[in-house]
């Protein structure tokens, strides 16, 4: 099993490797933005028809109550309205979601191994099967919510057992979100710490990365307006791409990790072959 050093600067440069920045960039951004049109077109046909969501509604009442504005108790017959435009508005996030996360994690997984073949039909493979993916976002969603609601701790450790049900899926395409679940679960045995510590270093970026742009805001107050509206306007294009490039890097790593724990499996199960192998050969020469 690699040390999270070796899997950050192996996934380092990988980002280093301009061809898989680019095919990265291109898959997330199509993806991204397929997904959003999806959502998008769900909110504006609801907008339309003016009927409201269950999330528009709870958005509407959280803005009454700060505003003192007394909302609207929704009637029997427009809260069941609600119930069904939140079920098909839940579901077509599922969907696209679903695709969205086998694509990206697709072309991440095609980055870690260095394969060019296929990285674009592959990425958006997800088209063929989306009512299987939704089934296991879904899934894994129920599960990590429901240890989240016993205990915070617990959800968090059922996030990192599950949290290789998406590569798992890629490679494993006829899978179920069962066998996804248990495969994941098996290998991620005695590894949630090292994961854990991977997104950690991630997470010390980022926060390093926002004290720095805190501190850069606070070094502008004194000039006029024009001046930190520039300084502004270019400050957040630099997050933008820090952000994206930080994001990716995280994903590239967590699908080198995977990797690693495939290898890792391959070599136990060939040592185990390997024992089986010379307890029947003394076997054999005994009898």
């Amino acid at each position: 099993m690699k040390t999270n050093k070796e899997i950050l600067r192996e996934s380092f440069m990988r980002m280093r490797t301009g061809k898989w920045f680019w095919r990265m960039a291109i898959v997330m951004t199509l993806l991204g933005y397929v997904n959003s049109a999806a959502n998008s077109l769900v909110d504006r046909f609801y907008l339309s028809h003016e009927i409201m969501t269950w999330f528009r509604y709870l958005e509407v009442k959280v803005a009454s109550l700060v505003s003192g504005v007394e909302c609207a108790v929704p009637s029997r017959a427009i809260a069941l309205q609600m119930n069904q435009a939140t079920a098909f508005a839940v579901f077509i996030a599922a969907i696209f979601g679903g695709i969205m996360l086998f694509g990206v994690s697709s072309v991440m997984l095609k980055a870690a191994k260095e394969e060019d073949s296929g990285w674009f039909s592959r990425s958006f493979a997800g088209f063929a099967r989306p009512l299987g993916l939704a089934w296991l976002g879904f899934v894994l969603w129920v599960r990590v919510a429901a240890w989240t609601i016993l205990l915070v701790v617990p959800g968090v450790v059922a996030g990192y057992r599950y949290s290789q049900c998406w590569n798992v899926k890629v490679e494993n395409p006829d899978w179920g979100a069962g066998k996804c679940i248990a495969e994941s679960s098996r290998m991620m045995q005695g590894h949630k710490m090292q994961r854990f510590l991977l997104d950690l270093f991630f997470v010390a970026l980022a926060a390093v990365i926002g004290v720095f742009v805190l501190f850069v805001v606070n070094m502008g107050e004194g000039s006029g307006e024009a001046e930190v509206s520039i300084m502004f306007g270019l400050l957040m294009l630099v997050l933008g791409a820090f952000s994206m490039l930080l994001g990716m890097w995280m994903s590239v790593a967590r699908a080198i990790f995977y990797t690693s724990l495939c290898e890792l499996s391959h070599e136990k199960q060939h040592e185990e072959n390997d024992g089986s192998g010379a307890v029947d050969s003394v076997k054999a020469d005994l009898v």
